[in-house]
């Protein structure tokens, strides 16, 4: 089958590259002229240049495809995602639905979020039934996918075309051609010298398990559903611990409560900014602290979506992470990394091995 995915170069577009491929399928990729395309260089895909805002550039990529994943929607926080967000998830949706439906492709997946199904202030999982809901201190990421969420539908109706939406959580692992908020969190623990951490919690999942969760819905999904893609629901003293074993570092000495973390926020924010960086938190993500993201995945199980547990997740990323730009070398240096990383390292280089052999990706 011939797949079109939006946004390869992201953590979920490149996995999903990489498992439609394993999967037999033909796959072309659509990503912006500016985007770094390094991690999907060596694959045996079709790359495609252009705007997901562009509807010409979008009909032209989607032509021959019987299946189309979106992706594209950057996964940003602070003033980066005021002006990225909002025009791809909504502009771009519509585009793909509605030039997949005029292409006669079959059905379409776009990538939503799970925090469009809200959170809780008490240890408590939510489903797909929780009324997707956007309270006045979320930050425009989560208004942005909200919104999303409720284009698609409409625009699904309007043009008849099968439509399912995926709902990962906070995504971790290889390939993404940036840092992104969720690997942030582990250099983030990873590179503090305070070994802080933070009351509330959230669900880590594998951007792989993730990955071969968009190809389950894809195939089984019910049209107009949505379906939770996680793993285990922690708490973050129980995540940051975690990523402290993974890594080699100390585990964590102090958690902040919401005003310290607001303030530590606001800290890095200039920091960054000073620096010409990405803050590793903003103050919109402490204002999301104290609370618990926490998920239910059984509707995906019931099809067959099997992720591994968050310490599989984290481990693969820290592998990831350890070998690249992302981690400098004084915090690699104070790094002893357990063996289960090494042995997600091996796993991650015999996955990548086997497009090793096939002809690598053909620009158009």
């Amino acid at each position: 089958m011939r797949v079109l995915i939006t946004g390869g170069s992201g953590l979920i577009g490149g996995n999903l590259a990489r498992a439609s491929i394993a999967a037999g399928h033909e796959v072309r990729v659509l990503v912006r002229a500016s985007s770094d395309t390094t991690a999907l260089r060596e694959l045996p895909l079709e790359l495609v240049t252009g705007d997901i805002r562009d509807f010409d550039a979008v009909s032209a990529a989607v032509s021959g495809c019987e299946l189309v994943f979106h992706t594209a929607v950057q996964f940003a926080y602070g003033a980066q995602a005021h002006e990225a967000v909002e025009p791809v998830a909504l502009i771009g949706t519509e585009n793909i639905i509605k030039a997949s439906s005029r292409a006669g492709t079959r059905r379409v997946v776009v990538t939503s979020s799970s925090v469009i199904f809200g959170y809780s202030a008490a240890p408590a999982p939510r489903d797909e039934t929780a009324d997707l809901a956007v309270a006045a201190s979320d930050p425009p990421y989560v208004r942005a996918k909200v919104q999303q969420a409720r284009r698609a539908v409409g625009i699904a109706r309007e043009t008849g075309i099968e439509l399912v939406q995926v709902c990962p959580t906070m995504c971790v692992g290889g390939h993404g051609a940036s840092l992104g908020p969720s690997n942030a969190i582990i250099t983030g623990y990873l590179g503090d010298p305070w070994r802080r951490t933070f009351p509330g919690g959230c669900n880590i999942v594998s951007a792989w398990d993730v990955a071969q969760g968009h190809l389950i819905v894809a195939t089984h999904g019910n049209d107009g559903h949505h379906y939770l893609l996680g793993s285990e629901n922690l708490e973050w003293s129980q995540i940051h611990a975690m990523i402290a074993e993974l890594g080699g570092v100390p585990p964590p000495g102090i958690r902040l409560n919401h005003s310290a973390s607001y303030l530590l926020a606001a800290a890095e924010e200039l920091r960054a900014k000073v620096r010409g960086e990405s803050p590793i938190i903003t103050r919109e993500q402490a204002g999301m602290l104290g609370r618990y993201y926490w998920y239910n995945h059984a509707q995906a199980a019931s099809l067959g979506y099997a992720p591994r547990p968050a310490r599989a997740a984290l481990a693969e990323a820290i592998a990831w992470l350890a070998s690249s730009p992302h981690v400098s070398r004084e915090m690699r240096a104070n790094m002893h990394l357990h063996a289960d990383v090494y042995a997600a390292r091996r796993q991650q280089q015999a996955r990548e091995r086997l497009f090793s052999s096939a002809p690598s990706a053909k620009a158009v």
